[in-house]
């Protein structure tokens, strides 16, 4: 039978680079075992975000793995939720939330605003949740979800600001509309403000970031969609989260932290394991993605680099040539400006059913899968 494992690096994609030789983090950095699988098979681009949305990540996977546009989830915060062992009421909305660092009314920061996760997280413990309608959920890092009834909103068709593609932005009208659908919601951001001194005895403010309104939906599983059993390893909440809606098997991994300081070699190993039981395996990884949140060009190839020596080689190893291996990113993520976008993604495919084709062109990005689970 067939097996697949599909490895996704999260904003791998970016632009050329002046400081790289006009060429793209990934073109720039050395990736000998990543090479040598695309000479076993075949390489290019593809654009892996679906027409018509936005390229972010639930979007872009959930295309690569081949679910309808029908069945899209409007925000992937449900999915988020999911990730964390909660499933979504039917009465409830839940949306991402964001520590953010403002100055003089201008968004600065979406990600914590140069606080360390320890940093993160003790605030989040201390400042948030004081509104008892409101469930505050701390994810990792400066990520929260919060969970609403729905009879506190006036509305759920009010416009939410991405924080990642709005800095330099007024903070009030980047909030205003939201904040004006609740008056809970409001209370929330008004009271959990905080300030704290930095090391240059600059004083910042801080605050919780709504956004991304999510209510209760359902994907099709992967059995229902491919008739066969998959699992996922994968730190993300996004990628955990849909693994889960899918119905994969996700096994608990310690050490999979969604960032650079990820444990690969733990990752590589499980996913190869995972084969034995399983058709399928979807393999997530983020810190590509973070690196390039942080604008730092040098962490995103330093990460690249070592997902080729510790993650990629040992798959290369350890997976017979009957097994195919789907490598791709799901969208690019400039780690000049920070923001993703719909730029030709790389994709690497070794696989013996396609081992004959020059190129998967004709071959529409939601249905690469389906090939290569063996469904023409």
């Amino acid at each position: 039978m067939m097996k697949t494992m599909m490895i996704i690096l999260d904003g791998l994609a970016d632009e050329p680079i002046k400081d790289l030789e006009y060429k793209t983090s990934y073109d720039y950095a050395n990736h000998e075992n990543l090479d040598r699988l695309a000479a076993q098979g075949i390489k290019g681009y593809f654009n892996a975000c679906p027409q018509g949305y936005l390229p972010e990540s639930m979007n872009c996977i959930l295309n690569l793995l081949g679910i309808p546009q029908e069945s899209f989830p409007k925000s992937r915060a449900a999915l988020e939720l999911l990730a964390h062992g909660h499933a979504l009421g039917e009465d409830e909305v839940v949306l991402r939330c964001n520590l953010v660092a403002v100055e003089d009314k201008k968004l600065i920061s979406f990600n914590g605003g140069g606080l360390t996760k320890q940093e993160m997280k003790k605030v989040s413990e201390q400042e948030a949740g004081r509104t008892s309608d409101i469930d505050f959920i701390h994810l990792s890092g400066y990520r929260n979800l919060l969970v609403m009834n729905k009879k506190d909103f006036n509305s759920f068709d009010c416009l939410t600001y991405p924080p990642h593609e709005f800095l330099g932005e007024d903070i009030e009208r980047l909030l205003g509309e939201l904040c004006k659908s609740s008056e809970v919601l409001h209370d929330f951001v008004s009271s959990n403000e905080f300030k704290i001194n930095g090391e240059d005895g600059k004083q910042y403010r801080y605050l919780f970031y709504p956004w991304g309104i999510a209510e209760k939906s359902k994907l099709p599983t992967f059995k229902q969609k491919y008739g066969k059993a998959g699992a996922a390893v994968c730190g993300a909440e996004i990628a955990k989260g849909i693994a889960l809606a899918l119905g994969l098997y996700v096994p608990k991994m310690e050490g999979l932290t969604a960032d650079i300081d990820t444990n690969l070699r733990l990752k590589a190993e499980g996913a190869c394991s995972l084969l034995e039981e399983y058709d399928f395996v979807f393999v997530h990884i983020n810190g590509l993605d973070e690196a390039s949140h942080r604008y730092d060009v040098n962490e995103k190839i330093k990460f690249i680099e070592k997902i080729d020596r510790e993650f990629i080689a040992y798959v290369d190893n350890n997976l017979n040539s009957q097994i195919n291996i789907l490598i791709c990113a799901d969208h690019a993520t400039s780690p000049l400006t920070g923001k993703h976008s719909a730029l030709d993604v790389p994709y690497i495919i070794r696989s013996q059913s396609l081992q004959n084709r020059t190129g998967i062109e004709s071959i529409p990005t939601g249905e690469i899968l389906k090939y290569l689970l063996s469904f023409r």
